[in-house]
């Protein structure tokens, strides 16, 4: 698992991905029924309810600017901006992106400040390279770096996460040594200006390890992880988000270095804690049911394997719709263990509508778009 939007977690025991603009680039002296309504807002989607999360901030939003006219005030941005992320969330990165573009175009950018409306620019580059403008969210970056690293305004962190934000965009583009090169060098100069125990340095380390797998370095990749979880228990405790995202990678990397009931071992352990500390609706705590679907199928277990994955996709569904990634990530591997045990019927019947809605989601050109076409090819014969 990666880091890889604008900014990075600002909340212990909620969603991993949340954009520095929401809630928090905002003051907290939103009016009356703007505030109440960001506060609900996050309420449903930190419980897992992201689609009702984006439903409200839309109706409120609507709801002020019929009473105020056309202008949006400070607090109707901040709930927009909100509203747009948690639909991002759901998987529609760029209907997400199009409503930020929207605030942008609409001259909101006299409402904020300029670190603001950077960070505004940030949130619009993400959602959409998520939905599937990788180049361009590559491009927006590097033009955003490089006006982060000139100001002394936006100098330190925010110069830090903006090369974070580059070297993601670089590997998922196909620059993975790069990638690892520009990572290993923000390591660095994290533990130069931050400190070594600050979470912007853990959230770089964790990237640096994940691009060094995606290099062809698993071994290495392990070896990081390893330390990354010894140093998060040290320094955050063993029921910190940090903690329970190192013992994620851990295991699946354990599992990708061939020492698979090492990793459902692992897997076991940590599903238990993710829905003791997080719910059993959070991102992560689905997420490692997943990976627990993944490697009982890799160990040969297949009927286990499609057990967890049938299970497993109608709460995908229910907490983040029918067309996000994680989503798209259970259909795939319960397509995999149904052909792999020759049942290659239902493995089409899954894959034909996956690969349709990747497409349409994800771009025709994104990795897990091949994979699954891939897929379908080998069972439609």
């Amino acid at each position: 698992m990666i880091v890889s939007t604008t900014a990075f977690l600002r909340r212990n025991n909620g969603h991993a991905i949340l954009p520095e603009t929401v809630p928090c680039s905002f003051d907290d002296r939103s009016p009356g029924d703007c505030a109440d309504a960001l506060a609900a807002t996050a309420d449903l989607g930190f419980a897992g309810q992201a689609l009702a999360a984006a439903e409200l901030a839309e109706e409120r939003v609507a709801a002020e600017l019929l009473q105020s006219g056309p202008r949006y005030t400070r607090a109707t941005l901040r709930l927009a901006q909100a509203g747009a992320f948690w639909l991002g969330v759901t998987g529609d990165a760029g209907k997400a992106a199009d409503r930020l573009q929207d605030l942008l175009d609409k001259g909101c950018s006299d409402t904020l400040d300029d670190n603001e409306v950077f960070e505004l620019r940030s949130d619009i580059a993400y959602w959409s390279g998520e939905s599937g403008d990788t180049r361009g969210a590559l491009e927006s970056f590097e033009r955003l770096s490089a006006e982060a690293i000139a100001s002394p305004g936006r100098a330190g962190l925010h110069a830090l996460l903006s090369r974070n934000n580059v070297a993601y965009w670089r590997g998922v583009n196909g620059e993975v040594k790069q990638a690892v090169h520009d990572y290993h060098e923000l390591v660095a100069d994290c533990e130069r200006v931050l400190g070594a125990d600050r979470r912007e340095t853990l959230m770089m380390r964790n990237n640096l390890a994940y691009w060094r797998g995606e290099s062809g370095d698993a071994g290495g990749a392990l070896e990081s992880f390893e330390q990354l979880l010894t140093d998060a228990v040290a320094m955050l405790g063993r029921e910190d988000f940090h903690t329970l995202q190192a013992r994620n990678n851990v295991a699946y990397w354990r599992g990708f270095n061939g020492d698979v009931r090492g990793a459902l071992r692992q897997c076991r352990t940590l599903l238990e804690d993710c829905e003791r500390i997080l719910g059993d609706q959070d991102y992560h705590t689905l997420s490692t049911r997943l990976q627990l679907g993944l490697w009982s199928g890799v160990a040969g277990s297949l009927d286990d394997a499609i057990e967890v994955l049938s299970a497993l996709l109608p709460d995908v569904e229910d907490v983040f719709g029918a067309a996000h990634e994680l989503g798209f990530s259970v259909r795939h591997q319960l397509s995999r263990w149904y052909g792999a045990g020759g049942n290659t019927q239902d493995a089409v019947s899954i894959l034909t509508p996956l690969v349709a809605d990747q497409r349409r989601v994800l771009g025709n050109r994104d990795y897990r778009t091949l994979a699954s076409e891939g897929l379908l090819a080998r069972y439609a014969k």
